[in-house]
């Protein structure tokens, strides 16, 4: 991987730059050492890559032809290669909308397409900084699926049915590229997309599960299943086994009208608990109705029982709004506002550096940001990764399980951290999370968090799945924050205005969700902050400040409730 020194784009395989492209600008990840190190005197071979030392494949080539101890020299002249041409925008496959619509679809099925984006303002296509992409279905993405867009093309899905109620349903491909040259232009196009047409579909499975709850209850007393079948006046049974596939508890029941609704009390067929996580980190289950129909479902996870007594806060923002004009400094003084009220319930981890530090660890408060824009800023890929790494700690440690972040960010990205990294590192379940950035709600960053969207349920479900309530907020889509365009003030020059309505929206927020006379919740709480607001002059209806946020889990969370160990519905 490879990515520019100075922080301005992410990193992508380094095979993607032309043979003889020179890398003295760019830092390049070494897998022999999963390290970092500089590109300067290093250039792309034509041939298969080879790092500086024996059997060491796919990193660079010194430019001197001196492979080190053992290599070879591989700077041969540039081969002549092959391009696929492909439409702008995204395109499902026409194999795949036959496969689609060649009558009833069941089990899983393979959804094959193929993006290309023309940067509107040169034509440029920039399909070199593809960033991720979503399956919608009905117009919301679908839980469980995802596409690697580092494979060859053309992409594909693979979509399991059974997550959809049985009858018609649409189906498109939404795919996001990264373009930091246009991130600071007041709307956050940070992560530009396209999306598909659309394609009918008819799904029918004879076992289906449209409201999977994956997380075994944290008590680690009760794992809930939530089945629909076609068949009624049915017995059923559900097989369930262990991560080693070993045969462990067989529930059953009958259904009537094709409703199953299981609870397994962790106990196997020998009497032995099975509430070690460690030991017991995921189960697999077989569904038989009537047999011989059966199903095997998706496994749940068992997440430890680690709640800490009291929820911390996690708050951090990215130094992205430094360069527009904001008369009251209220978007600094907003996320402050974030941190006191956190104070009060559970306390706060965010790491501003001295004055004068060194700052050899890194800081959140803020993350430090390169503006390509901006090029007397001095803030390296190294100072960045630091911030990276050091975000990455707090949220990882389990007693942190609320997390507001301010900043760019993208469907699969906070920062400069994608979903994948986050998930590797979390291992636990957050019962609040706010993410003010573009696209937050429109990829896997729930799923990192432990609070699977895009659904929305009530205390109910929770209290038959045995799963602490939980929320998400992310924004759908680009999200405004300032008005374009540069502007000279004070005889300073400016990328643009903020309006002082973009950082009262949270002022407001905060007011009511911390206000305990009317019982607000989060739901309530950000309606209200939302109509206290003047229209800002100029911005469409969907741009105002939150309308484009979006609730994920329980939208009814007040501020401190179930963030005890001891709290439960």
């Amino acid at each position: 991987m490879a990515m520019p020194a100075d922080g301005s784009g992410s990193a992508v395989p380094l095979v993607l730059y032309p043979p003889g492209f020179d890398l003295s600008n760019f830092i390049i990840f070494d897998p022999t050492t999963s390290q970092w190190v500089s590109g300067a005197g290093y250039s792309v071979a034509s041939t298969s890559l080879r790092a500086d030392g024996p059997g060491s494949l796919d990193g660079p080539v010194p430019l001197n032809g001196d492979s080190g101890s053992g290599g070879s020299d591989l700077t041969t002249a540039p081969e002549t290669g092959f391009y696929q041409v492909v439409q702008d925008g995204v395109q499902i496959l026409t194999s795949s909308i036959a496969r689609l619509t060649n009558g009833v679809v069941s089990g899983s099925v393979n959804i094959g397409f193929e993006a290309g984006y023309a940067d509107p303002n040169n034509g440029t296509n920039l399909i070199g900084t593809l960033s991720s992409a979503v399956l919608l279905v009905d117009g919301v993405k679908l839980a469980g699926d995802g596409s690697d867009l580092s494979a060859p093309t053309p992409w594909q899905f693979t979509m399991d049915t059974a997550y959809l109620p049985n009858g018609d349903h649409s189906v498109q491909v939404e795919v996001f590229w990264f373009d930091p040259n246009s991130s600071e232009d007041g709307t956050e196009t940070m992560f530009p997309s396209r999306i598909s047409d659309s394609v009918m579909i008819t799904v029918s499975n004879a076992v289906s599960y449209p409201q999977w709850e994956e997380d075994i209850g944290e008590a680690a007393t009760n794992a809930a299943y939530f089945l629909q079948t076609t068949c009624t006046n049915a017995d059923w049974a559900i097989d369930i086994y262990d991560v080693n596939t070993n045969f462990v508890q067989r529930l059953t029941g009958h259904t009537d009208d094709g409703t199953i609704e299981a609870y397994w009390n962790m106990v196997d067929a020998n009497g032995i608990a099975r509430t070690n996580a460690d030991t017991d980190p995921e189960f697999s289950s077989v569904v038989t109705v009537a047999d011989p129909i059966t199903k095997k479902t998706p496994p749940k996870k068992h997440p430890k029982n680690n709640w800490p007594d009291h929820g911390v806060w996690t708050v951090a923002y990215l130094d992205y709004f430094k360069h527009f004009y904001d008369a009251g400094g209220d978007m600094i003084g907003h996320i402050n506002d974030v941190a006191l009220t956190a104070q009060k319930y559970g306390g706060y981890w965010l790491y501003y550096p001295p004055t004068g530090s060194t700052n050899d660890i890194g800081q959140t408060y803020p993350l430090r940001f390169q503006n390509p824009l901006h090029t007397n800023e001095v803030v390296t890929a190294a100072q960045i990764g630091l911030d990276s790494a050091l975000l990455k700690s707090f949220l990882s440690n389990t007693n942190s399980r609320n997390f507001f972040y301010r900043g760019h960010g993208g469907p699969d990205q906070v920062g400069y951290i994608s979903s994948g990294d986050l998930a590797k590192v979390i291992k636990h379940r957050y019962r609040f999370v706010l993410l003010q950035a573009c696209n937050t709600a429109d990829g896997s960053l729930d799923h990192a968090f432990g609070i699977k969207g895009p659904g929305q349920y009530d205390l109910p479900y929770y209290q038959k799945s045995g799963v602490r309530p939980a929320a998400f907020m992310g924004n759908h889509g680009t999200s405004q924050f300032a008005n374009g365009g540069h502007t000279t003030i004070g005889g300073v020059d400016y990328d643009g205005v903020i309006p002082w309505q973009v950082p009262y929206l949270y002022y407001n927020f905060l007011f009511y969700w911390d206000t305990d006379l009317m019982g607000w919740d989060l739901f309530s709480s950000m309606g209200q902050a939302m109509l206290d607001l003047p229209t800002i002059d100029g911005w469409s209806s969907d741009n105002q400040p939150g309308q484009r946020l979006k609730i994920y889990g329980y939208p009814f969370l007040h501020i401190d409730e179930y963030n005890y160990r001891t709290s439960w519905p």
